[in-house]
């Protein structure tokens, strides 16, 4: 009977670097803007660490013309995907995490993350991480849920994550005997707490232990995704 392991994406099992950091994710939110509202911004005006895709624009703009403007961000970087990867690179650990994941029949992987589904999945297609995912790729991501409350944006990702484990539900041998979710914002613990699953937060974002704590005071926190071991043991329990 599977374990389900689902993760946050930027922060989490990836980071920005350098001046280009994120840079087609950032570029597909400009074209949009520019494309479907003729107007000139950028994700910067708004505070935007830990929110969704969908929640940025709802900030940005508003909740009309959402739809618009999600596929006018999926064409923009679909169309430039050989660029997926500018700016990032994988966090220490995570690829052995993948993989251990990926050989123990015990489990299952997807990720849960504001991004837009075919950003996210670009983006580990981009890092050489995708196949390390369960198969069929599954998940709760930005494009699946909107509320349009940018004030609690972990209700959606909790909503995310309920969604992830509907759609495991639906591929596993059995019935789900536990659920844990990993991600570096506050917004992801409170999220993983909400919707029944166990949070695991990793301070490699940019947010603290305390402000994860404060956010989730359940949740188990660690530095980083690094000590396999203690990652996996933390997994089965």
């Amino acid at each position: 009977m599977p374990r389900l392991v689902s993760f946050d994406v930027d922060g989490t099992l990836i980071k920005s670097i350098g001046a280009r950091a994120n840079q087609l994710h950032r570029e597909a939110f400009t074209a949009a803007f520019k494309q479907v509202f003729g107007i000139d911004t950028t994700i910067d005006v708004i505070p935007h660490h830990g929110s969704t895709d969908t929640l940025i624009l709802v900030a940005v703009l508003v909740v009309h013309g959402i739809p618009k403007a999600e596929q006018a961000m999926n064409s923009y970087f679909a169309a430039n995907i050989d660029r997926a990867g500018d700016g990032l690179e994988v966090l220490p650990g995570v690829v052995d995490l993948l993989k251990a994941l990926k050989e123990d029949t015990d489990f299952m992987t997807c990720l849960v993350t504001g991004n837009l589904e075919p950003i996210g999945w670009g983006k580990m297609q981009a890092l050489g991480l995708s196949d390390l995912f369960s198969t069929p790729h599954f998940g709760g991501f930005g494009s699946d849920f909107c509320s349009g409350n940018t004030e609690e944006t972990w209700r959606d990702r909790a909503e995310f994550i309920r969604l992830a484990a509907m759609k495991a539900a639906g591929q596993a041998d059995g019935p789900i005997t536990a659920r844990f979710h990993i991600g570096d914002a506050p917004m992801d613990v409170q999220a993983a707490a909400d919707a029944g699953a166990v949070p695991l937060g990793v301070t490699t974002g940019i947010y603290t232990k305390e402000q994860l704590l404060v956010a989730a005071p359940s949740a188990t926190i660690l530095e980083g995704l690094g000590d396999l071991s203690k990652v996996m043991d933390i997994l089965r329990q």
